[in-house]
């Protein structure tokens, strides 16, 4: 009988074993999913946050569902450059804490190191969009010199370039998250 009481313990011990291996992979498992899940709100937060308190800056009548499409924001900054030519310049320069703001959030986001790569063409691509805004906002605050329309375009062209990597790089990531999730 002492026999039969020594297989039951050692059975009983590799069974509490086995449970707490599997508790303690699960439990891994959890916190593995759950920065990613906590990288994928911070990125959303970026756009919702960041993001759209700048372009509600720059674009007056922006509205998110309008600049889903790529040609959509270089489209509207051209007419709000037309518009307002050298004034627009300074809206601009009054905007650039928003936009450095948006760029902080996107730089910050912080995820496993399998989304390095994701999360730095996003950042990529938010400093691309920063640095045509703000080739732009130079342009136009050139001192002494007349609305270039052409030099307008050319900058205008480049954040709509920015933009399209943009969105396209943070599409990218969200489902590289969303798949890990």
């Amino acid at each position: 009988m002492r026999g039969g009481n020594n297989f039951r313990v050692v059975l009983l011990m590799l069974v509490v074993v086995a449970v707490t291996l599997g508790g303690a992979r699960l439990l891994r498992t959890m916190d593995t999913r759950q920065s990613y899940v906590a990288a994928a709100a911070q990125l959303e937060r970026s756009d919702t946050d960041q993001r759209d308190a700048y372009m509600r800056c720059v674009l007056p009548t922006y509205q998110r569902s309008q600049l889903g499409m790529p040609s959509a924001l270089r489209s509207e900054v051209a007419r709000v450059t037309e518009r307002m030519g050298k004034g627009y310049g300074e809206v601009l320069a009054s905007c650039a804490p928003l936009l450095a703001a948006f760029q902080y959030t996107v730089r910050e986001v912080r995820a496993p190191a399998d989304m390095h790569a994701n999360l730095t063409s996003v950042a990529a691509a938010a400093d691309e969009l920063g640095a045509g805004f703000r080739a732009l906002e130079e342009l136009l605050q050139r001192p002494g010199a007349t609305y270039d329309h052409n030099g307008a375009t050319r900058e205008i062209d480049r954040i709509g370039a920015a933009w399209h990597s943009y969105l396209g790089a943070r599409d990218r990531a969200k489902r590289a998250l969303a798949d890990r999730m």
